[in-house]
């Protein structure tokens, strides 16, 4: 199944050159003027492929880790300029033979614009209001693994966006073609049966947790002042298996853009918001990737419907504190970054 497997080795360590073409794809019909040209980059990323001493490695076909550095031309430099994203991801395999894989490559971080919205200077740009953005990327990965050596071939879609930090915020979305080629120092090899076992919490069991969020966010018109968001969660995890984790929570919610947004003619206790929702969580060793989509239940206001999602990861601290990005949606329209704290009971 892998090559080579059976060897004792060392984690091995890679470096990754990659070079990208795609499109700006306008999702909303205010975002067509924003297609000149495709768009294009390049990038360069350290690697380390896990060798099966961990249960983890196993459980995810022998994944790989990467963090690194790219540019990308958005194919309309005078009003988008260009993007420099730093990232840190990984690459899980479905499928695992003969050094050939197949699987998804996900990845996420902080990214760059040169040029941003300015009524005066570039009132064109309705996509991105500030130069510091998050960058999100998934997407779908061939590979095929040599001794010292890979090339792989991926399709996939970059998101960047501010999450409403500042306005617009339409968010800028990249479907794209991608080309790359791996050096190891090492030959690649892999254990067949794991050293270390699986660390946190085992299947078939639950386990409850309580949550703070805090966020920033502006709402139009473009310019004007940012409000405060504070969240309180309490939910619980059951673990079907080993990559299967399900939520159930509830989300009681303060909101300060709420009254803002309907006029100002409320009271304050209009920003409250109470929601129930649920979600899939995918542990991976340290982290947890969510995918979430609840309903409030109390939402006097009703500034964007009565449904939200949640897409985001956690990432241990300790054994009782984890902490949390993610971000909260209306749909495809962002309502705000969650960045948290989690406590473990």
């Amino acid at each position: 199944m892998y090559p080579n497997i059976g060897f004792t080795q060392k984690q091995n360590y890679g470096l990754m050159g990659t070079v990208d073409v795609g499109y700006l794809m306008p999702h909303r019909s205010t975002m067509a003027h924003l297609v000149r040209q495709h768009a294009y980059g390049v990038g360069v990323q350290g690697v380390i492929q896990t060798n099966g001493e961990k249960q983890w490695h196993h459980d995810f076909n022998l994944p790989s880790i990467h963090a690194g550095i790219s540019y990308f031309n958005l194919g309309n430099t005078e009003v988008l300029g260009n993007a420099i994203n730093l990232t840190t991801g990984l690459y899980l395999p479905y499928l695992k033979k003969n050094g050939f894989s197949f699987g998804s490559q996900l990845s996420a971080g902080m990214s760059y614009f040169s040029k941003k919205y300015d009524l005066e200077d570039n009132p064109k740009n309705n996509a991105i209001g500030s130069h510091i953005n998050i960058c999100v990327d998934l997407g779908f990965k061939i590979e095929k693994q040599f001794q010292k050596h890979s090339l792989g071939f991926a399709i996939g879609m970059k998101h960047m966006s501010n999450g409403a930090y500042k306005l617009p915020n339409l968010g800028v979305n990249l479907p794209y073609l991608s080309l790359n080629y791996t050096y190891f120092l090492h030959p690649l090899r892999f254990l067949e049966e794991p050293i270390i076992g699986r660390v946190g919490q085992q299947a078939k069991s639950w386990r409850f947790y309580t949550q703070l969020v805090g966020s920033v966010k502006e709402i139009y018109p473009t310019g004007g002042n940012r409000h405060g968001v504070l969240a309180l969660t309490n939910y619980t995890h059951y673990k079907f298996t080993p990559k299967c984790i399900v939520e159930g929570g509830v989300d009681v919610i303060y909101n300060a853009t709420i009254v803002k947004y309907n006029g100002g003619n409320h009271g304050k206790e209009k920003n409250i918001q109470l929601g129930l929702y649920g979600a899939y969580v995918l542990p991976i060793h340290q982290i947890q990737l969510l995918v979430g989509m609840g309903r409030y239940v109390y939402n006097p206001l009703d500034p964007a419907g009565m449904w939200y999602h949640k897409f985001g990861g956690r990432f241990k601290i300790t054994e009782k504190i984890w902490a949390n990005v993610s971000i909260k949606s209306h749909w495809a329209k962002a309502d705000y970054f969650e960045y948290g704290l989690i406590y473990r009971w």
